[in-house]
């Protein structure tokens, strides 16, 4: 398979910078008490979430973990809705609703992140059968850190 061509890695640093300066504004907002609840950022992961992304077709479906900001940029959310969203106004993603760690956006095939360590495992099971039930070409991607990895390969049944 090629690589990417050079107009599509300018594309994907781009993308990659304007997560870089969410992600900076998102955390020095919270850390001047302006933006209500917890934040986490994933500064410096930024090239995850835009290589599996730019991978991805607009059906196919992302499930992410608390660190979500940069999946839902990369999948298609515009930085104006995710930082509503993060402030909890009605004009955010999910309505105000969702917050830092548990943002969705199914019109870009965002479907949950959630703060529970591998809990996105079940939930992008179920999309990929979805998938294949209804006899699509989509694929759900479940991004996850290496803390979900050791709990899932240790834990007993």
């Amino acid at each position: 398979m090629a690589g990417p061509t050079p107009e599509q890695s300018i594309a994907m640093y781009r993308q990659m910078r304007e997560i870089r300066e969410f992600e900076q504004a998102a955390y020095d907002l919270s850390s001047s008490a302006k933006l209500p609840g917890l934040v986490h950022v994933s500064i410096g992961q930024e090239a995850v979430a835009v290589g599996v992304c730019a991978a991805l077709k607009s059906g196919d479906t992302v499930v992410g973990t608390h660190r979500s900001h940069g999946y839902s940029l990369a999948k298609g959310a515009t930085a104006r809705a995710l930082m509503a969203e993060l402030m909890g106004r009605q004009d955010g993603c999910c309505r105000g609703y969702g917050g830092s760690m548990h943002v969705t956006d199914v019109a870009h095939g965002m479907l949950a992140c959630t703060a529970i360590v591998g809990g996105g495992f079940s939930l992008a099971g179920g999309a990929a059968f979805s998938h294949q039930l209804r006899k699509t070409d989509c694929v759900s991607v479940c991004f996850f850190g290496d803390g979900a990895w050791a709990r899932a390969r240790f834990s007993k049944p």
